[in-house]
């Protein structure tokens, strides 16, 4: 039997000098989501999901902010090219 996990993907953005910050965060917390960045040199970070963890995330989210004020949630997008 396969069944297909659908993720789903969270664009925010994080200043790029705290990137490494927000990934050890968000590891730290449980681990709702895998953290990607398309392009060394830019602030949008996203963050992949299963649908049973989202909604954890986004209260994990909540906190980091208590952190890293500068935290922007874009929004959730369709799909991502991280190759």
């Amino acid at each position: 039997m396969n069944k297909e996990v659908k993720a789903r993907v969270l664009l925010v953005k994080v200043p790029k000098e705290k990137i490494g910050l927000f990934t050890a965060l968000i590891d730290g917390s449980g681990r709702y989501a895998i953290v990607r960045t398309r392009e060394k040199s830019s602030e949008e970070v996203y963050l992949i999901a299963t649908p049973d963890t989202f909604s954890g995330l986004l209260e994990v989210l909540e906190g980091v902010r208590s952190f890293l004020p500068e935290l922007n949630l874009v929004g959730e997008v369709e799909s991502i090219d991280v190759g």
